[in-house]
């Protein structure tokens, strides 16, 4: 016959085991919305049992219950598609975010831009060829000219600036990608010297997927976790974290070709805000491209029928350059000459007063298609650049926004698993509070018959 003491030892060990139960479901219900929280469950196992003896058999009962883990609901396989496809989301977000400032310097045409400052230039053209010797004809052809070579250069630097903060952020992200993985490393070494004994410090392993989670956001990574609870960490064949700890991005870069070298070996950037970075750099740079051909094909075109001319200074002069000839769209601008004096602007090639055929094979440009810009006309051509960022704009746009339902969709599926349902805890709660209640009622019945029992010996 087993002793009371027994069931008060049992009772005492229920009344423990429901009170951390309730306690877990209640910090779970604390955390309901705290960022990268892990539902925890809490698992049960009955203590060894104690023998006795019955009628000449030996018999086992048991002597009550422990917690045998604090259990982290955690999907590491739909964590790690996350990883994946929150990295694509980050590149066409950075992408998307830069193509907006992009948008705003070479906006679609009609308004105060380069396509509207090429309209007003060749028709300045025009009417100096109707009034070749009038001052304010003169006057409007340098200011046209002078407003064109403002917009071309200041589009193109514009354009510039934008990436030049692409690049900056490049080292930026490098620097962030460099911190994330030393704190994983660091995290590695607190969860492996905390899960001695077979501990689960699900904190520290919540903080280490959340920085995981932030360096998708960076960089294209995949994981491995390790019998010892370490994760390596991968970006490509490149290893940033491992056992040993945290090893620094290779920091030389080809923007053209997205990819990183140590100088020894060659990794492809494929996802995350750096991969955004430098397809911004390469897209932007292709639009300065443009830009660089249309300044030179407008110097070329424009100062070869200006030089062949003959200025109304006098004395007249000729071989005067309109634009200044600098080679891209950088420092586009009038000629030194031009920008002194409207009166250096030459309308004809006769050196008569009425001759206004210069000014009006210039302006007849506007309506040339020039072979160097692939057989369009200037206006055209920059037309087809201010369409083609629209586009890419766009482009980047939609495919974000069906990421972000790809990504949307993941993270309810990680909720449905690992996040905190009030319902379901409360239900927890109320069935643990039910047995915490049952246990102290057979505490308190174990009591009794104890204390009966002291009676009856003492008396």
């Amino acid at each position: 016959m087993s002793s009371p003491f027994l069931g008060i030892s049992i009772a005492n060990t229920a009344l423990q085991a429901f009170q951390q139960a309730l306690d877990i479901t209640g910090n779970n219900i604390a955390n309901v919305d705290t960022p990268g929280y892990s539902r925890e469950t809490i698992t049960f196992m009955g203590t060894n049992p104690t023998t006795f003896y019955s009628d000449g058999h030996t018999l086992m009962i048991g002597t009550g219950v422990n917690v045998s883990a604090v259990n982290r609901i955690r999907d590491m396989y739909l964590q790690g598609i996350l990883s994946t496809a929150q990295s694509e989301q980050s590149r066409l977000d950075t992408l998307t975010s830069n193509m907006t400032s992009v948008q705003t310097v070479l906006p679609a045409p009609g308004g105060n831009d380069v396509s509207t400052a090429l309209s007003t230039f060749f028709n300045a053209w025009s009417s100096l060829a109707s009034n070749p010797n009038q001052a304010a004809a003169l006057e409007q052809v340098q200011a046209a000219g002078q407003a064109l070579a403002n917009q071309i250069s200041g589009t193109y630097n514009a354009l510039a600036n934008i990436n030049s903060q692409a690049t900056a952020n490049v080292t930026s992200t490098f620097n962030q990608i460099d911190e994330l993985t030393s704190q994983i490393a660091n995290l590695n070494k607190e969860i492996v010297a905390n899960s001695v004994g077979g501990t689960q410090p699900n904190n520290l392993l919540d903080q280490r997927d959340q920085d995981i989670q932030a360096l998708s956001g960076l960089v294209n990574i995949s994981t491995q976790t390790y019998d010892n609870g370490t994760v390596a960490v991968y970006m490509g064949q490149d290893t940033l974290v491992d056992s040993n700890g945290s090893h620094a991005i290779p920091r030389t870069y080809d923007t053209t070709a997205q990819t990183v070298t140590d100088g020894t070996f060659t990794y492809n950037i494929t996802g995350g805000q750096l991969a955004g970075d430098f397809q911004t750099i390469n897209t932007v740079g292709a639009y300065e491209t443009q830009l660089d051909n249309l300044a030179n094909s407008l110097q070329t075109q424009v100062n070869t029928l200006s030089e062949s001319g003959v200025t109304n200074q006098n004395p007249a002069q000729t071989g005067v350059a309109f634009f200044n000839g600098a080679a891209g769209a950088a420092n586009f601008d009038l000629s030194a000459a031009v920008k002194a004096d409207p009166n250096a602007i030459a309308s004809g090639t006769s050196g008569n007063s009425g001759d206004g055929g210069l000014a009006l094979s210039i302006s007849e440009l506007s309506t040339t298609s020039i072979a160097a810009l692939g057989n369009v006309t200037f206006g055209e051509y920059y037309d087809n650049l201010a369409s083609k960022v629209g586009t890419d704009a766009s482009n980047f746009q939609t495919q974000g926004d069906s990421q972000s339902a790809v990504v949307k969709q993941i993270n309810n599926q990680i909720q449905s698993n690992s996040g905190v349902s009030l319902d379901d805890e409360m239900s927890s709660m109320l069935r643990y509070q039910r047995s915490y209640e049952a246990a102290a009622k057979a505490l308190s019945i174990f009591d009794t018959v104890t204390s009966d029992l002291i009676s009856m010996m003492n008396g």
